[in-house]
């Protein structure tokens, strides 16, 4: 098959051409080979007409102007522009030309704005790191204090490298929480569906048969009953404080009391407090950890650490941390008298600082914890889904059998 290719030469040009292959994959094979970075690879049809090829050429030039700011640029592209970063730099691709080149192939408007801006900065003379620290709320301290770092040591290719890596452990264990979440998420929504089916429309029909039958019902029928009739009954009043008790928990839960009240009760729920411990001290360690191995100082690190940490909790603990440090005193001190680290891994820490490895030993301990949450993840979802499968069970049951008993009575009574 014939397919067409946009790629990034050695000199950070944009190239186009074709190439006659078996498959998609020989395709990709072939533009490595020839040292070229593939940006858009797609089958040629031959059977397309003049006209459908202008519409198609005029398609990418509708994009380039559609309208776009800058600072609505969404962090979620963040990953792929740091990716794409690492790899054109690592090629010798100089920076300008590199930031050129992710700006010809973004579909964002409003990113292609931003990474213009950068450019346009960048060609002016200012280092990159003085350009993403005009956007503060795309790129956060952290990431503008590792570019910096990366640029004064000259290995700023190896640093994009690690902020890529970072993005991609961080998604990976969202995606893994969220996949884990979307069973158990599925089968409450197909019981509240069942609930709501049973209370608006199965339960009123067996009213009129009970009350037509003239049987003493048992207690759990007459509850059920009640419950049914009196969410009917005040159905819109239900929904309206049912509303105004969300919208006051939301504003109860962004205040700070409430971030505080979070933060001193999630961590104390039990299975999942101990992971989302687990999973934060996985971040931390390997902020600190990644911020150290990019040459930047250790109190600066811990400092920037505590801007990007929401959990008032951890906050204390770092704060502990960085205040030992300006006073000459090892941190696992402040990590042995928290209940938030395990002994044994503030212990690992005193031999990091003991042995000038504190940023090694830090990332070597976020391995271990990321590995160690991604196996309770997969746990905690299979011991999750029977037990959402066994209460479901349960109402059900309970709901048929109230329903049957009368039946019963009836055909003894009979």
């Amino acid at each position: 098959m014939i397919v067409t290719y946009e790629a990034i030469n050695r000199s950070g040009d944009i190239v186009h051409g074709t190439l006659a292959v078996q498959d998609m994959p020989q395709a990709q094979g072939e533009l490595n080979r020839s040292g070229l970075i593939p940006v858009r690879v797609s089958q040629s049809d031959t059977r397309k007409t003049s006209s459908s090829g202008k519409t198609a050429a005029l398609l990418p030039r509708w994009r380039r102007n559609k309208t776009g700011n800058a600072r609505s640029a969404s962090r979620r592209e963040l990953p792929f522009f740091t990716e794409q970063m690492s790899i054109l730099l690592e090629t010798g691709t100089p920076l300008a030309a590199s930031l050129s080149a992710i700006e010809r192939q973004a579909t964002c408007p409003h990113w292609r704005l931003l990474v213009t801006d950068l450019r346009h900065r960048v060609e002016e003379g200012n280092s990159l790191a003085a350009a993403v620290a005009a956007y503060p709320e795309i790129f956060d301290p952290i990431y503008h204090s590792m570019i910096a770092a990366g640029e004064a040591s000259g290995n700023l290719p190896a640093i994009l490298s690690r902020l890529a890596q970072l993005s991609r452990l961080s998604d990976r264990i969202r995606r893994k929480v969220i996949s884990a979440m979307i069973y158990p998420a599925l089968l409450t929504g197909i019981a509240g569906t069942a609930m709501i089916v049973l209370i608006f429309f199965v339960l009123p029909r067996f009213t009129d048969v009970f009350e037509q039958m003239n049987v003493s019902l048992p207690a759990t029928t007459r509850t059920l009953l009640a419950i049914s009739n009196g969410v009917r009954q005040h159905f819109l009043p239900a929904i309206i404080a049912a509303a105004l008790i969300v919208m006051s928990i939301g504003l109860w839960w962004r205040s700070y009391p409430g971030r505080r009240f979070v933060a001193r009760n999630i961590l104390r729920v039990p299975i999942a407090g101990p992971l989302i411990c687990s999973v934060i001290n996985a971040r931390l360690f390997r902020l600190i950890g990644l911020l150290i191995e990019s040459s930047v100082g250790l109190l600066e690190s811990l400092e920037l650490t505590i801007c990007a940490t929401k959990n008032y909790l951890y906050v204390q603990l770092l704060t502990s941390m960085r205040d030992n440090v300006i006073n000459g005193r090892p941190m696992y001190e402040a990590l042995l008298k928290s209940s938030l680290i395990p002994a044994g891994i503030a212990q690992m820490v005193h031999t990091g600082e003991e042995n000038a490895q504190v940023g090694r030993i830090m990332s070597m301990l976020a391995d271990y914890l990321e590995d160690r949450n991604e196996t309770q993840i997969g746990t905690l979802t299979s011991i999750m889904e029977p037990v959402i499968l066994i209460f479901m069970g349960l109402i059900v049951g309970t709901v048929a059998i109230s329903l049957v008993l009368p039946m019963f009575d009836l055909s003894r009574i009979s």
